[in-house]
């Protein structure tokens, strides 16, 4: 069960994100345009071409390419045209940091990203992503450009996905390595470069440095994850073409930001991240803007509610966005991308909130749009893209308004284009039936003489199992059993004997009450989630599940002392959950590592 729930939420773990507090405006009244085929002029509209701004342009699209362009171009007697009067024409923009999964890239589209660059997923989902992106053909989704796997060491970052993956531990494993990536599909080569982390092993500096030397031998560009000044150092001094994440460790020298700026690398921020790291919650303000909303899926949803639980060392939004502003004043190219689907960010909707954190970095809102759009395309070699000019293909955002001046406008999307045809943007249903039967008990679990929940839960299929990272290559362990407590408590208790290890970018073990099947339930009814426990003093967590989801489990903290105490949560306060779509609870030991043993009675659900 958990392994499809972790498997994506917890492949958001790799990066940092943020958000940003803005009023939007409301939208235009326009409907979407209806066009056939992908030939069409464009008339009387404001282009962004990718670096400057332009009054009055018309555009010619044939077969989904621009011919033609400027202040003066005669439209053909009947050529269907797009009247673009009060708006502004934007190249597809262009995420710079994503990982790709389940719908990521029609969820990307529907928000104006026409490219994903694609920073770790699974090798299987390369395949036919070159044939799709070089066609000019009518489409619901982005194109991908990707890393496909990235390297890393035994027990590194990268490894807790739930798939394994090819890692390394030498210098000479490294050109053989990324010749098996480039056969696979990559683009690009990504390394995870974090020496001195405590729960996660690293290539060491000679193995990652022969890394960028095969990839550079072998006519790649290759990339660095790394979290601090110093691992960048040595990624900067090892001829690293870019930095998938800005260091918020502490705040950038100038001694690193001359030789960045000399070594013309390129820096992709993810500031989204860092900010849902800090607590500012970006997410919440995309399920409050009225122009995102009715355009995301239920999965979206609980994602962007979601979040890291805890602030992290090294993750300082602060200097993340002082680090930002310097290095790009030195003229070090910022790219935007958004590193979804971590928590508190989503495919398509976290971009625009990207270009809203840069400039709050420092950047200008025309400077946000270039970093979505030619900056990439520059730096990763992309030459019919991300720009509008002639022989560019014709992905297209139209605005209604002037983001260049206020970037918040960026939400304000009347039409997508992909390959010069009409993207349709389909509002999501809003369904308030309730199919899901009623959870039958609210008694999940007494354990007086077994572990087994009430007769009428087990009838609906639920049962309490021991969960830990194993299903997601991780290296912890839990069992669980039933205990008589004796004297000092009546009847009995689940007891769960958990070892988090080291290894898993987020280590847990613990017990489980779940469907199998995950079908849902609601649990609308109850306000709180109760429960008695006891046992090796720490920080535990809370998790509830829905059915289907893909996404981070909404999820608390809570304290556990080697006296009994009961437990209550606010069943409001697990961000994201959908009471409608109850599919079971964990109760778990980690991340931090160790030996835990714990008891748990009287789980119940209360009004």
């Amino acid at each position: 069960m958990l392994k499809k729930i972790f498997f994506i939420t917890i492949t958001a773990l790799v990066g940092f994100l943020i958000f940003m507090l803005f009023v939007l405006p409301t939208t235009s009244d326009k409907e979407a345009v209806v066009f056939s085929g992908n030939s069409f002029a464009v008339k009387s509209i404001r282009v962004f071409d990718g670096q400057k701004m332009h009054d009055n342009y018309s555009l010619i699209i044939k077969d989904g390419v621009i011919t033609r362009m400027g202040e003066r171009v005669n439209i053909p007697k009947g050529l269907q045209t797009y009247d673009g009067a009060n708006q502004t024409l934007l190249p597809g923009l262009l995420d710079a940091h994503t990982h790709i999964f389940g719908p990521a890239l029609k969820d990307s589209l529907v928000f104006g990203v026409t490219t994903n660059f694609d920073m770790f997923t699974r090798a299987q989902t390369l395949k036919g992503m070159q044939l799709k992106r070089n066609g000019i053909l009518e489409t619901t989704e982005a194109d991908l450009w990707s890393a496909g796997i990235m390297a890393t060491a035994p027990g590194g970052h990268g490894t807790q996905y739930g798939f394994a993956i090819e890692t390394l531990t030498r210098p000479d494993e490294a050109s053989a390595w990324v010749a098996r990536r480039i056969a696979e599909g990559s683009d690009y080569i990504k390394l995870g470069y974090m020496p001195g982390r405590a729960n996660l092993n690293s290539l060491d500096l000679q193995t990652a440095s022969s890394l960028i030397k095969a990839g550079h031998e072998q006519g790649v560009l290759v990339v660095a994850h790394i979290s601090t000044l110093a691992a960048a150092q040595d990624m900067l001094d090892a001829c690293i073409d870019g930095l998938v994440h800005i260091f918020a460790d502490m705040p950038a020298s100038e001694e690193f930001i001359a030789q960045a700026a000399a070594a013309n690398i390129f820096i992709i921020p993810t500031l989204a991240v860092m900010a849902s790291v800090a607590g500012e919650k970006p997410g919440g303000d995309l399920l409050a803007n009225e122009l995102v909303t009715p355009y995301l899926t239920a999965a979206q949803k609980q994602g962007l509610a979601a979040g890291f639980g805890t602030a992290w060392p090294d993750f300082n939004l602060d200097i993340a966005l002082e680090n930002t502003q310097k290095l790009h004043k030195a003229g070090v190219a910022i790219l935007a991308g958004s590193d979804a689907p971590n928590p508190g960010t989503t495919h398509g909707a976290s971009l625009h909130q990207e270009m809203a954190l840069l400039v709050r970095a420092g950047l200008t809102p025309l400077e946000a749009l270039n970093a979505a759009t030619s900056a990439p395309a520059l730096a990763f070699g992309l030459k019919d893209r991300g720009r509008i000019e002639v022989g560019t293909r014709a992905d297209f955002v139209v605005i209604g308004g002037n983001p260049d001046e206020n970037i918040s406008l960026s939400f304000a999307v009347d039409n997508i284009f992909k390959n010069g045809y009409a993207v349709k943007r389909v509002r999501q249903s809003i369904s308030n039936t309730d199919t899901s039967p009623r959870l039958a008990n609210a008694k999940l679990g007494h354990f007086d003489t077994d572990l087994n929940p009430p007769e009428d839960l087990a009838a609906q299929g639920f049962a309490w199992s021991a969960t830990d990272d194993k299903i997601a290559n991780g290296k912890s362990e839990a069992k669980i059993s039933h205990i008589n407590l004796g004297a000092d408590k009546t009847g009995g208790a689940l007891r769960v004997s958990a070892q988090v290890r080291p290894g898993f970018f987020f280590p847990w073990a613990g017990a489980y009450f779940g469907h199998p099947a995950q079908k849902a339930h609601n649990i609308e009814a109850y306000k709180t989630l109760s429960f008695q426990v006891r046992g090796t003093p720490g920080v535990y967590t809370a998790m509830i599940f829905v059915s289907g989801s893909a996404g981070a489990p909404p999820s608390q903290n809570f304290n556990i002392t080697n006296d009994w105490q009961t437990i209550i949560l606010n069943i409001e306060d697990f961000r994201g959950l959908n009471p409608k779509l109850f599919a079971g609870l964990a109760i778990t030991a980690g991340p931090t590592p160790g030996v835990f043993d714990y008891e748990i009675d009287t789980v119940t659900l209360g009004k």
